[in-house]
């Protein structure tokens, strides 16, 4: 299968099966916990339907929302994902990069293959820091401030 045979969400997903290490795609396709979460948003998105005809002749779209005081260019979001270069060579710089070029936010795990300080200097874009709590709460204090420091919202 080729990228240019994907032509949905469900094409991407079964070419990413065919290409990836059975551990990796099931770490990228599973969910967490119980998958609650997973199934209400697949069940969201199998009730929406775009119509393409819809909104021929608008000349100018402004997809642009504001996200927990943060101005994004467009509403969507590039979750944080541990360990992101076991599936891209280039990991959360990739998504930092494209934060960056689409105008929106992203998150950057404290679990990340990259430093926050150099995601953030790849983008200035809106960053959130998903924490994961630890009994040294020292520590917690550091990450915190550390996230706090480089710019992270």
């Amino acid at each position: 299968m080729r990228l240019s045979d994907c032509h949905n969400f469900s094409d991407f997903r079964r070419m990413a099966q065919q290409r990836l290490p059975g551990p990796i795609f099931n770490y990228i396709d599973g969910a967490a916990d119980d998958e609650v979460t997973y199934r209400r948003n697949t069940e969201s998105f199998e009730t929406c339907d775009l119509v393409p005809n819809v909104l021929r002749g608008v000349s100018e779209v402004d997809m642009s929302v504001t996200v927990m005081g943060q101005k994004l260019a467009m509403p969507f979001y590039c979750s944080p994902t541990a360990l992101q270069r076991l599936f891209h060579h280039q990991g959360e710089r990739a998504v930092a990069k494209a934060a960056a070029k689409y105008g929106t936010m992203f998150g950057v795990s404290s679990l990340g293959t990259v430093s926050l300080e150099e995601a953030r200097s790849i983008s200035s874009s809106p960053q959130v820091y998903q924490f994961y709590f630890h009994r040294d709460r020292g520590l917690n204090r550091a990450m915190m401030q550390r996230a706090k420091a480089v710019g992270v919202e």
